[in-house]
C-alpha cells in the first residue's frame, strides 16, 4: 500500500465560520460529520472540496454533510454519486433528496 491508500482515522472537533455561518466538523475515526445551519452555508463550504473528498475516499474515510440535523450528502467508499449528484454538480458526494427536503422544512 502507498501512503495515499492507507486507512486514516480522523479525530477532530472544529468550528469554522463560512460566509457568516458557524459550521461544526467532528471526526469519529473513519467518519467525518459536517453540520451546517443551512444549505447555503453547506454550499459555500463545498467550494473547492473535490480534491479533499477524493483524498478522504482514498483514505477510507466517509464524509456526512448534515443540514439542520438531516443528512443531505455523503461521500466516501461505497457512496456512488448517482445521477442526481452528477446533474447538480455535487459529485463525488451522493445527495439525499429526502434529507435536502427535510432540511428546507425545518
Amino acid at each position: 500500500m502507498t501512503g495515499a491508500e492507507r486507512p486514516l482515522d480522523v479525530h477532530a472537533d472544529l468550528t469554522v465560520e463560512v460566509d457568516g455561518a458557524t459550521v461544526s466538523i467532528r471526526g469519529y475515526g473513519d467518519l467525518v460529520v459536517v453540520r451546517a445551519p443551512s444549505l447555503a452555508a453547506a454550499r459555500a463550504l463545498s467550494t473547492g472540496t473535490g480534491l479533499l473528498l477524493d483524498r478522504l475516499h482514498d483514505a477510507d474515510v466517509t464524509l456526512d454533510l448534515r443540514v439542520r440535523g438531516h443528512s443531505v450528502a455523503r461521500a466516501g467508499p461505497g457512496h456512488d454519486p448517482g445521477l442526481l449528484s452528477r446533474a447538480v454538480g455535487a459529485a463525488p458526494a451522493r445527495l439525499s433528496p429526502g434529507g435536502v427536503v427535510l432540511s428546507l422544512l425545518d
